[in-house]
């Protein structure tokens, strides 16, 4: 009888805090390919990027929000067991848009142990009837790594586009 009540005052409680207002949770597909060494890297969502990250699984954390503007995306695929492109994170900047769709995106990826970071240009479209949901995509962006100066990887993203739906918006 307590747990319910307990349960609903924690969701209350968090509601003022942005944690959500989402009704449903977040589902993102797309896919992003990138170039080290010379060597095509992937991560996928499932068939090209046309299959939502399952919702339920434990193989996949998925991490999307919206705020001012701004669009935030975190992929992590859990099944690569930390080696090659397992990871991606994104943070498409609203206050730089011009026109509604055009964007720049601030990016991190690992892949193995190996941290890539860079910044670009973007197309960004929300959706006119779910303010939880949009598309972005960018292509052809130069990547740096974290590590000594000397140890200069070569980097690139090659392309990207992702669906975001029921992210969070506070």
């Amino acid at each position: 009888m307590h747990r319910p009540l307990l349960a609903q005052g924690l969701v209350l409680s968090l509601s003022p805090f942005g944690c959500s207002t989402s009704p449903e949770i977040p589902e993102a597909y797309g896919m992003a390919v990138m170039t080290v060494n010379g060597e095509s890297l992937v991560l996928d969502t499932g068939d090209s990027g046309k299959l939502p990250v399952p919702g339920f699984d434990d193989s996949w954390d998925v991490d999307c929000s919206r705020l001012n503007g701004e669009t935030n995306l975190e992929l992590v695929d859990h099944s690569k067991d930390r080696r090659g492109f397992y990871y991606l994170d994104l943070h498409l900047l609203g206050s730089k848009r011009k026109g509604g769709d055009a964007a720049v995106v601030n990016m991190r990826m690992y892949v193995d142990d190996a941290l890539f970071y860079g910044s670009c240009r973007a197309t960004l479209r929300t959706s006119s009837e779910d303010s939880h949901e949009c598309r972005f995509s960018f292509a052809d962006c130069g990547l740096n790594s974290l590590g000594a100066a000397q140890d200069v990887v070569p980097a690139r993203l090659e392309f990207a586009s992702f669906h975001l739906k029921w992210c969070f918006v506070p």
